[in-house]
């Protein structure tokens, strides 16, 4: 084969084929790879927007209704906390009155302390609701070795019907 042969070949049509299909390969596969970086983006922007519907979708089901909740709560112990400071200072009322009520000269025949060292008494587990059948203020006294209650005023004792200094 001559020179001239040789370069008809490679002139002719192999080479310059072989020139264009490389050139055209190199478009498609920069058009590929674009149409990959947009899918990607596009794929982003769906995920995106799906996270975003989803903390919505959380924040109005979940967190609204437990912040409600946890309002509520913080307003009932509030209430709560104020109630006790209410009955805590009426417990120290009631103990001061109690204490005082040593001092005074009917402190003997009360039945309000009385009843008070009673429950004392019972504290052990006994029933201390206050049924016990006596009724002080009309001088109906049971008499505790009298298992029927019959109401008996133990002779001797100290016991004024009247409430009246003899």
């Amino acid at each position: 084969m001559t020179f001239s042969e040789i370069l008809n070949i490679l002139l002719g049509g192999g080479l310059l084929a072989l020139v264009v299909g490389v050139i055209t390969l190199k478009a498609t596969v920069r058009k590929a790879n674009a149409e990959a970086e947009k899918a990607k983006a596009d794929a982003e922007g769906v995920r995106i927007t799906n996270t975003e519907n989803a903390t919505r979708i959380l924040v109005e089901n979940i967190v609204k209704p437990l912040k409600e909740e946890l309002n509520a709560t913080r307003e009932d112990l509030q209430a709560t906390k104020r109630e006790m400071a209410s009955t805590k200072r009426e417990m120290q009322r009631l103990r001061k009155a109690v204490e005082s009520a040593s001092n005074c000269p009917h402190s003997d025949g009360c039945p309000v302390l009385r009843k008070l060292r009673d429950n004392q008494k019972d504290s052990d587990g006994a029933d201390s609701d206050g049924a016990d059948q006596s009724d002080l203020r009309h001088g109906n006294v049971r008499n505790k070795n009298d298992p029927k209650g019959s109401g008996a005023v133990e002779q001797g004792g100290d016991y004024n019907p009247r409430r009246q200094p003899p």
